[in-house]
């Protein structure tokens, strides 16, 4: 009988602990401290998808979660004449480009991020 509550009681901690977990997957804060939660999403200028007629997709892994997206994101914004949409859901990035640009140039931004990629042309 003391086994069974022992049991009991291992598996409630065991479930909130998995509960709390997806929680902070899906809320974006599994990999956060202050310094973090602080990131403010780098704006590119021209917004206009038909202004940018190079495509890539990159498959990105190791993303934990929605901030994990926004610093790869920022990375890849920071870089002229480039507009990216990176999305943790689907662990890939769609860089739009106005000019032809060497996959060097994208794979030093994910570095620079501290992830895995594959480049899709």
């Amino acid at each position: 009988m003391e086994s069974i509550i022992i049991l009991s009681i291992i598996a409630i901690i065991t479930i909130f602990f998995i509960m709390n977990y997806i929680k902070k997957m899906k809320s974006g804060k599994c990999c956060s401290n202050a310094e973090i939660n602080i990131i403010e999403k780098v704006k590119v200028k021209d917004k206009n998808k038909n202004n940018y007629p190079y495509k890539k997709i990159i498959k990105i892994g190791g993303m934990t979660c929605t901030h994990c997206a926004r610093i790869i994101e920022n990375n890849f914004n920071k870089i002229s004449d480039v507009y990216a949409k990176v999305s943790f859901d689907n662990e890939e990035a769609l860089i739009l480009t106005k000019k032809e640009l060497d996959n060097k140039v994208f794979e030093d931004a994910i570095k620079e991020s501290g992830y895995r990629y594959y480049i899709k042309d």
